[in-house]
């Protein structure tokens, strides 16, 4: 078994344990990860996902439409 797998093994083992012998302890503990991660501002990360993607986005659309333009005007005319 590789390293990584051994540690979330035992520390899985150990996290057992702790709630059989504190069942009150580890429900409020979960309780609390829970209501932390519910108050992550998505909503920030969300809307700054967005903002770079648009940012990103913009250059990005404007180089591709010169290059076509340039494709346009510079074809060889067809005969």
């Amino acid at each position: 078994m590789q390293p990584v797998e051994l540690s979330a093994k035992r520390l899985l083992g150990e996290m057992r344990d702790y709630a059989a012998r504190e069942p009150v302890k580890a429900v409020a503990a979960a309780f609390a990860a829970g209501v932390m991660i519910n108050l992550l501002p998505t909503r920030v990360l969300v809307a700054s996902v967005t903002a770079v993607g648009g940012a990103l986005l913009r250059p990005a659309l404007l180089s591709l439409g010169v290059i076509k333009s340039l494709e346009l005007c510079c074809q060889k005319p067809t005969t």
